[in-house]
């Protein structure tokens, strides 16, 4: 009778959520099972290089040169004591080597020498410089016979944390990171992901300006995980085992657990993309845990960060959940002043995607096939006010395909303004959820299939490391500066139009902006700008000698969220180009779309296809996507 997990708390770690959740339906057979590689290893001399780790000590400011202590642990299956050589190997020159005495049945700790690596690459999170990994090793060797190596990706950052002020704040080589991103629950419900699909759905929070994933509850375990978010510079929130209290019982065997936990941690430590570990998903963990947890992490990961409670303390969380009006997120307290570690709402697929979810008898009306899919019309979902916005704005859908259309615009509104809400102190966001571990209809940016929704655009937008946005909170217009380094002599320009496209309101200002800033620009009270429509628009573009750094577009109603006087208008006259080749691997695409009639093109989708099969090309990354162009403009994307 348990909703959410249940009883397979009681054994955890366990795949938790297997028994079903509001994210994902029962799993038969609990994923039980071997579900990852295995393998024999065997040695001539019989000593095993285990768990390596490297540390990093930056003289920040300055970067000119890291100090590495490398360690790593020995593990001797012979019955002698065996002497030999410890070395640690870098882009293929061995920077240190120790002779090393290791007994008989144990496995011991060597922590080398300090080795200076002088103008080191750094490894930054995505957005803030490049994600360089160094080719590194370490070998025993005894009497010129290899006994075993242990190949890694090194990535040369260093982390430091403040919770002084009860806010936690996140150092990465001395910049403040803002922790923009998404929960992610399971990788695939039967997990079937590899390095492929890893690969994909990193670098799609990569694209979107993403550079945190809270992997949940710890249900994500592959390696393949984190090796794709240290290479595409997503920083990982890393859980323990422990879902919220009510969600079920502690775990019955804490020393199994905190057996698993720290072979777990010392498994994960070295890669570069871990940012902190959280002991418990909205509760604390049981004392005995706790203490071990924060133990271990300060014994085995001290250059890291332990937080006991994920919606507390030094971060917040506790959603909302349900679809709100944009303008709702910017009153929302929690999130303002701390880290925020869940607010989401529903994101239905494109039509596309229904299509290949649903058969056919079941595409519409809403029925409790949906609802198997997570679209719930009550609980946490609450995807009643899903409906109701898409009733308000443009009226009662006539079928799937409409109902689909209709509700990419609740997408991108509302994704876009979870993140554009919290501008004023920049703690960051993690989404519930960005990511979809089966065909579901609520809280992802793309689908199972890996299409892109609006909402990934929308999240997009409101992540860009500098953006321009209207603020309907304070009614001003604002520039947010992520992460984008100091830019100086930028230009804003800002417009307001009726329906048609007719400039109603317009102004530009000057400004310079520093990073991890926002600046207020200007009041735009809309409600003096004469001859607005029932439904008008908000242009904003930020340039710099007439080149364009970011721009942002909103449909407003003189009536909140409601459109319907849109459906009114004529279709738009559009001249597509478009041109694909192939490069390194990839095929590499121009578009260009001009409006070149008298009607505004709203939300309009770009969409690539198979051109024989009209099958949809996935994954796929664009520019920018779900654009809209006044009369006469033109874009171009990639």
């Amino acid at each position: 009778t348990d909703l959410n997990g249940g009883v397979l708390g009681a054994d955890n770690p366990t795949f938790h959520a297997s028994i079903g959740w509001d994210w994902i339906p029962t799993v038969r057979g609990r994923n039980i099972g071997i579900w990852n590689d295995v393998y024999i290893s065997s040695s001539e001399v019989g000593v095993f290089v285990e768990n390596p780790y490297v540390s990093t000590d930056l003289p920040l400011p300055s970067v000119n040169y890291a100090n590495l202590s490398p360690s790593a642990m020995l593990r001797n299956y012979t019955g002698e004591t065996v002497y030999g050589d410890l070395n640690f190997i870098l882009n293929g020159k061995v920077m240190l080597s120790e002779n090393v005495k290791v007994e008989p049945n144990t496995v011991m700790t060597v922590t080398m020498d300090t080795v200076r690596l002088d103008n080191p690459e750094l490894w930054w999170p995505a957005g803030y410089g490049g994600q360089y990994l160094y080719d590194a090793q370490m070998t025993f060797v005894r009497d010129g016979v290899m006994s075993d190596k242990c190949d890694f990706k090194l990535g040369v950052r260093e982390m430091s944390y403040d919770d002084a002020d009860g806010s936690l704040d996140i150092y990465v080589n001395g910049r403040r990171l803002i922790g923009n991103g998404g929960n992610w629950g399971f990788p695939e419900i039967n997990l079937n992901y590899r390095a492929r699909e890893y690969d994909i759905a990193v670098a799609y929070h990569a694209d979107m300006g993403f550079t945190m994933i809270r992997n949940w509850v710890g249900q994500t375990g592959d390696k393949e995980f984190y090796e794709a978010c240290d290479r595409h510079g997503v920083m990982v929130w890393q859980d323990f085992w422990l879902a919220n209290p009510w969600d079920g019982p502690d775990p019955y065997y804490n020393d199994l657990f905190i057996d698993n936990a720290k072979n777990y941690l010392l498994r994960v430590r070295n890669h570069p993309s871990i940012a902190l570990y959280c002991g418990r998903n909205e509760g604390m963990p049981p004392a005995e845990l706790n203490t071990a947890l924060n133990n271990m992490i300060s014994d085995y990961h001290p250059e890291s960060h332990y937080i006991p409670h994920s919606a507390s303390i030094s971060v917040s969380g506790f959603g909302p959940y349900r679809a709100m009006g944009p303008d709702a997120y910017f009153e929302l307290e929690p999130g303002r002043t701390t880290l925020h570690s869940e607010r989401g709402m529903p994101n239905v697929m494109t039509y596309q995607g229904m299509a290949r979810t649903f058969d056919e008898e079941n595409q519409w009306p809403q029925n409790n096939v949906w609802g198997i899919h997570d679209y719930t019309l009550e609980s946490a979902q609450r995807c009643e006010t899903f409906n109701s916005f898409i009733k308000n704005a443009f009226g009662e859908p006539k079928d799937m395909k409409q109902f689909s259309k209709w509700a990419q615009w609740i997408n991108y509104d509302g994704y876009r303004a979870m993140y554009e809400s919290r501008s004023w102190n920049r703690k960051g966001l993690l989404i519930w959820m960005s990511h979809s571990c089966w065909p579901s209809m609520v809280w992802q940016t793309y689908d199972y299939y890996f299409e892109p929704t609006a909402a990934y655009f929308g999240a997009k937008k409101a992540s860009a490391p500098i953006r321009i946005q209207y603020n309907p909170e304070t009614c001003h217009v604002e520039v947010v500066n992520n992460n984008a380094s100091e830019q100086q002599d930028l230009r804003a320009l800002v417009q307001v139009t009726d329906m048609y496209g007719k400039v109603l309101f317009e102004k530009t200002s000057a400004l310079n902006s520093k990073e991890d800033t926002t600046t207020p620009l200007f009041d735009l009270p809309l409600d003096s700008v004469e001859g607005l429509s029932d439904v008008y628009f908000i242009k904003l573009s930020l340039e710099r000698s007439g080149k364009e750094l970011a721009n942002n577009f909103y449909v407003r109603g003189k009536e909140y969220y409601n459109f319907k006087k849109l459906l009114e208008l004529p279709e738009p006259e559009l001249d597509v180009s478009f041109d694909c080749k192939e490069s390194d691997g990839l095929y590499v695409g121009t578009i260009k779309v001009t409006n070149k009639g008298n009607t505004p093109a709203l939300m309009l989708r770009l969409n690539i296809v198979r051109k024989e099969s009209g099958e949809q090309v996935l994954p796929v990354f664009y520019e920018d996507n779900y654009i809209s162009l006044l009369p006469g403009e033109e874009r171009e994307l990639k």
